[in-house]
């Protein structure tokens, strides 16, 4: 037991020598050393950096330096990925930060050009003749109101991690988000070039504008797989070379994963205040209020957006996507990186879409286009019939809407704790950069000496 003990402790030791020598190491190349802190004072008089032994199995001590000891360590387990994590995955992606930018702004201008040519007129010629610009103005503001700050959240996380590397979008985060926005397009594609399908019928777009629109998504759909594929691994034998499996373990994965872990019922404690419970119940009713317009006849399948027989299924893509971002914004609230910038700038875009959606049904409700529940007329049960004829899934969906404004506006307090693992966050990967790019350094070095 004492020799145990004692080899434990000869572990240990040689463990924290290792660390503190990469340190070293880092600090000597990557130029002049910072001003020590009291911690680094304190450690810097631990005997470290003198040669220390080490326990066999069969009991025989092994002497080691330390330097020499974390060069060897490196060389054994981490020598390719430190050299690739200092060249591809940390080199901003320039080329893609632009594509994503340039396609999330096409994927806008076309589905406001799909809104404003399917929303000018009604399909119904007794009620289109009663339409106004008053009307037509508020449809298509509806259409627009949770799509644009959506795409423009979306859009720009990715830009942002694609602007740090491969190496940001190889998180869990961004291949979501890539794949969340790579099936929202493909949703929309096909609802541009076969929109009799999409509606009861009604064959809404001249042809140019289906083959721009469907080019479009495409495309947008390809540069988001495309940047998902190069972050991730094909699936093993015998299937190799695909990537099937690995989406469907995802989303199987994901829709066990939608219950929200660590939650509490107390407003004080981190998970009752943190957001968590409100963006997974966002996202189970984004999630179903996806599918239902799918499978569900008219009037039913106008709900959640509203738009008639015209636009209520294609805007499922913007739907999912909605629930994609809700996902992702409980996991990070699950693991304290709700403050983190990519999920400020996704929480705020969303609540921005759905208080704006908000906004335009509330003037329909009270009656400024035509008459309401609050002005005279029957406006809303004339232009809205297919709404107003499901009021119980209506009224959820706006609950589901007002759910994601509350949760936007009311962001978790960060508190100390939080502050604290934010810095320590960031002052680690300037660390391990500093370590990746002195050991490859010094590994090419060594290689170009051919000393051992």
């Amino acid at each position: 037991a004492g020799s145990a003990r004692a080899g434990t402790a000869s572990a240990m030791r040689a463990s924290a020598a290792i660390l503190f020598s990469c340190a070293g190491m880092a600090s000597a190349w990557s130029g002049p050393r910072l001003a020590p802190t009291p911690v680094a004072r304190r450690l810097g008089r631990l005997p470290l950096h003198a040669p220390f032994q080490t326990a066999t199995a069969s009991g025989t001590l092994v002497s080691h330096k330390p330097c020499m000891a974390a060069l060897q360590l490196c060389r054994r387990s981490t020598r390719s990925s430190l050299l690739t994590m200092t060249s591809s995955d940390r080199a901003p992606v320039g080329k893609l930060v632009s594509t994503y930018q340039l396609v999330g702004l096409a994927t806008a201008v076309v589905w406001i050009a799909c809104s404003v040519v399917a929303l000018s007129t009604h399909p119904n010629p007794r009620i289109n003749a009663v339409c106004g610009l008053r009307h037509n103005s508020l449809t298509i503001a509806q259409a627009l109101a949770l799509p644009l700050p959506l795409l423009w959240s979306v859009f720009s996380a990715l830009a942002a991690a694609a602007s740090h590397g491969w190496g940001r979008l190889k998180s869990a985060t961004y291949r979501r988000l890539n794949l969340g926005a790579a099936a929202a397009s493909l949703w929309l594609a096909a609802a541009a070039a076969r929109a009799p399908a999409f509606t009861t019928g009604h064959d809404m777009y001249p042809p140019i504008l289906k083959v721009i629109a469907a080019v479009v998504h495409v495309i947008t759909a390809c540069v988001c797989l495309g940047a998902w594929v190069r972050t991730v691994d094909s699936s093993p034998p015998p299937v190799r070379g695909h990537y099937v499996p690995r989406i469907v373990r995802g989303v199987v994965g994901s829709v066990w994963r939608l219950a929200p872990t660590g939650v509490s019922d107390d407003p004080d404690a981190a998970g009752g205040r943190d957001g968590r419970n409100e963006w997974a119940l966002a996202a189970l009713l984004f999630g179903y209020f996806t599918v239902l317009p799918v499978v569900s006849r008219f009037p039913l399948a106008t709900v959640p957006a509203m738009l008639g027989t015209r636009l209520s299924r294609a805007v499922s893509g913007f739907t999912f996507l909605s629930a994609v971002v809700c996902y992702t914004l409980k996991d990070a609230a699950e693991r304290g990186r709700a403050s983190a910038s990519t999920f400020a700038t996704l929480r705020r875009g969303l609540g921005l879409g759905c208080a704006a959606h908000l906004a335009v049904v509330s003037a329909k409700l009270i009656g400024i286009d035509g008459g309401g529940l609050l002005l005279p007329g029957r406006g809303l049960w004339q232009f809205y019939a297919n709404a107003m004829a499901v009021p119980f899934a209506a009224a959820t969906s706006l609950l589901m809407y007002g759910l994601v404004a509350f949760a936007a506006v009311t962001p978790p307090r960060e508190g100390v704790k939080e502050r604290v693992l934010e810095r320590v966050d960031k002052l680690s990967s300037k660390v391990a950069d500093m370590v990746a790019d002195g050991v490859a350094e010094q590994l090419a070095q060594t290689d170009q000496d051919g000393a051992p």
